[in-house]
């Protein structure tokens, strides 16, 4: 098993990606052409995938570990959670997440071999998902001048929520000092955001990079509003047949 000290730290990272799976799982058939149906799709099922990884790290039942804690018991950020059901919205999501993700993952590198490796691969398919969101926004912003302000009001509304991807979790300290990670929560957040304003930058836009952080607490087992009927259709499976494998 790996050291316990990486509980929270992995089982945040774990508990997003589970959610961000399942949430971009959810334009399947409903995005505005083709090629996003496919590409949110792909990418939802890489996050799945992350989150079994980590998850078989920290337990030896998955399924438990997964579906069949209580709410509470989640470390998800309300990023996340929330249903984002317009498609620049979808999209704002996508891009911040991922930029996001691939700092988070960036960071684990260089600890214990079982968890570098699993980052080590994920960092490869993240390349997949920034490659699409970063020219995808680019296309939007430099678009019209409607597809501009509707993206960048998303971008503007969505910006705190993902500056909360960055919450400490419980005995940060005690991993950056161990250096089971590069890097604690506050610097990661600050190479982040000079990534996402260099991106943004290229198109004209710029935030209000000091917006103070939207909905923390998910760190700790506070949810947003969305997250119970959330919860429910993912352990849907497991409530109806306790011994249902993923």
């Amino acid at each position: 098993m790996i050291d316990p000290r990486y509980r929270a730290v992995l089982l945040a990272l774990a508990d997003d990606e589970l959610c961000m799976g399942h949430r971009h799982s959810e334009w399947l058939g409903v995005a505005p052409f083709l090629e996003e149906d496919l590409a949110f799709a792909s990418i939802g099922q890489d996050e799945l995938g992350h989150a079994r990884a980590l998850y078989e790290l920290l337990s030896n039942d998955v399924d438990a570990l997964a579906f069949g804690r209580d709410q509470d018991a989640f470390r998800s950020c309300h990023l996340v959670e929330l249903p984002c059901r317009s498609w620049e919205d979808a999209l704002a999501r996508h891009y911040l997440y991922d930029l996001a993700e691939t700092v988070r993952w960036e960071t684990l590198l260089v600890g214990e071999d079982a968890v570098a490796g699993v980052a080590q691969r994920a960092l490869r398919e993240e390349r997949y998902h920034t490659g699409h969101a970063e020219p995808m926004m680019r296309r939007m912003l430099e678009g019209t001048e409607e597809s501009h302000r509707r993206l960048t009001e998303s971008l503007e509304a969505l910006y705190p929520f993902a500056r909360a991807l960055f919450e400490p979790t419980a005995a940060e300290s005690d991993v950056v000092i161990a250096g089971l990670v590069g890097s604690g929560a506050a610097e990661l957040e600050m190479t982040w955001c000079d990534r996402v304003r260099t991106s943004l930058g290229r198109s004209g836009v710029a935030l209000d990079w000091e917006a103070a952080p939207a909905g923390l607490g998910g760190r700790n087992g506070s949810h947003s509003e969305y997250f119970a009927s959330m919860w429910e259709t993912m352990t849907a499976v497991t409530a109806i047949d306790p011994a249902a494998a993923w």
